[in-house]
């Protein structure tokens, strides 16, 4: 796991409550577009993905602790839990080199951090972690968010074995958001979680792609410095 502070502050390798349609896009920007390196993926325009980055944290956080989807180490998993819309989000892994498989419907867009964290408020006293004078809350957080991720290098993205290029250029930081997460996750993941609603802010390295084609798909992608290494063998089916 990476620490992002000292005692495990807001450290996230990855890795992904409820996605609510109000939230979501009307509309979603398209992948096919004069000067796109990476033609299965949607552009970064910075809204759209501090956006999504934001309500990936609140979905990856809507699940009890023992069902945290960037806590599960591989196998067959059930990709559906917690989501709706056209956008899924897949989560990353704290376990080092993880495989996991599970289905897609036809038609949905997928959302993933190559390196991601939150970073949020309030924390214990002892961290010092208060915002300067004058400042927001939402201007501290990502100021300070922003600084505990550093400008990666070794990024990495794969779509059936093909790989994708310019992954710096998919950074993202959010708009204030809140999340509420197990407090239970305050003693192994982040000591500011409180267990009741609270701000946070999402930064990190994300990639949105266009649907996959009906079939089976591979995606592996992280970031080795960052302590991630994540492989989905997905099988895209029809829609129910």
């Amino acid at each position: 796991m990476i620490t992002c502070r000292k005692q495990y502050r807001h450290c996230m390798i990855t890795t992904l409550v409820l996605v609510l349609g109000l939230l979501m896009p009307t509309t979603m920007p398209q992948a096919q577009s004069s000067g796109n390196s990476n033609p299965m993926v949607i552009p970064n325009n910075g809204l759209a993905y501090g956006r999504f980055g934001a309500m990936w944290w609140q979905w990856a956080l809507s699940f009890p602790l023992a069902d945290i989807p960037f806590y599960n180490t591989g196998g067959a998993v059930d990709i559906s839990a917690h989501q709706s819309g056209n956008v899924w989000f897949l989560a990353g892994a704290n376990s080092g080199p993880t495989t996991r498989s599970g289905e897609v419907p036809a038609g949905t867009s997928l959302f993933f951090p190559l390196a991601n964290l939150i970073n949020d408020y309030p924390c214990p006293s002892e961290f010092g972690f208060e915002p300067d004078p004058g400042e927001t809350i939402e201007h501290f957080l990502q100021r300070t968010g922003n600084a505990f991720l550093p400008q990666l290098t070794d990024l990495f993205a794969e779509i059936d074995g093909a790989p994708l290029s310019n992954l710096t250029s998919y950074r993202a930081t959010s708009r204030l958001f809140t999340f509420t997460a197990d407090p239970a996750l305050s003693a192994i993941f982040d000591p500011c979680v409180t267990g009741n609603p609270q701000p946070g802010v999402a930064v990190g390295y994300w990639l949105l792609l266009a649907p996959l084609t009906p079939g089976t798909h591979t995606l592996h992608f992280g970031a080795p410095s960052w302590g991630q290494d994540v492989t989905y063998n997905l099988t895209v089916v029809p829609r129910s």
